[in-house]
């Protein structure tokens, strides 16, 4: 049987000081391996080399990927995205609820409610963010945020899927506005300590076995609060965590 031929992708990375050098060093690297970066991803922080990069042969991702209405943030992620959405499939089978925390403009929602059924499987998927930032909040500033409309626009894009709730407020107050009394998968990604372990508090107790809470932010050393504030937590309701190289964290309950 013929070998796989050679994937990459080159996108976006963050925080780099110098893009100038950092262009340089990636140009050389590329000379420097044996397939001249014909295997290379870099993207999201994150470079690889001589890897097989698997999702990058799935006929759902690269659709995703090739989607115009997929932006270059959202294409540079798509090794976190394959992470969330392998997980998100494998708790579907558990009983309970969708829950995301930091929904942003729904992309993530976007992918899950394209690829799982949840009117077959009777799943409610509740997804909550600010939809604004003000100067002197503490939450990263993002381009969305200074769309005015940010929480109409996401409110629209689901509007056609019934089993869709879209929830405006801080979290974890705005629970109050509806909140799954089980959970079979959450995603918290709000780059905050606070919010982050406040929502942790009132996920864990309701997570069904064969559940699973992915984080976004957990491994990332600028969020790395999240982490000091997400362990205890976690360790007092007898679970254990297990940091990714895409900086996401994973939670499964047995």
């Amino acid at each position: 049987m013929p070998p796989l031929e050679p994937l990459n992708l080159f996108g976006a990375c963050f925080n780099i000081k110098d893009p100038k050098k950092f262009e340089l060093a990636i140009a050389l690297l590329r000379e420097s391996v044996f397939d001249d970066g014909a295997t290379m991803f870099v993207a999201d922080n994150l470079i690889t080399w001589n890897k097989t990069l698997s999702f990058l042969r799935d006929d759902f991702i690269v659709a995703t990927l090739n989607d115009p209405a997929t932006n270059p943030v959202e294409r540079s992620i798509a090794w976190r995205t394959y992470v969330m959405l392998y997980f998100a499939q494998f708790a579907s089978k558990a009983p309970g609820d969708f829950v995301e925390c930091g929904c942003h403009t729904g992309y993530t929602a976007s992918v899950l409610t394209r690829k799982i059924d949840f009117a077959a499987l009777g799943k409610k998927y509740y997804l909550y963010d600010l939809f604004a930032w003000n100067p002197g909040d503490e939450h990263t500033h993002l381009t969305a945020h200074d769309d005015p409309a940010m929480y109409d626009k996401v409110v629209e894009r689901f509007r056609h899927l019934s089993f869709v709730q879209v929830i405006r407020g801080s979290v974890p107050q705005s629970f109050s506005q509806g909140f799954p009394d089980q959970i079979a998968f959450a995603h918290i990604d709000m780059n905050h300590p606070d919010p982050e372990a406040g929502a942790l508090e009132m996920v864990l107790p309701r997570l069904s076995h064969g559940g699973a809470v992915i984080f976004d932010d957990y491994g990332w050393w600028g969020y790395s609060a999240q982490k000091v504030a997400l362990d205890p937590i976690i360790a007092r309701h007898g679970l254990e965590v297990l940091e990714l190289p895409t900086g996401q964290a994973l939670v499964l309950k047995p």
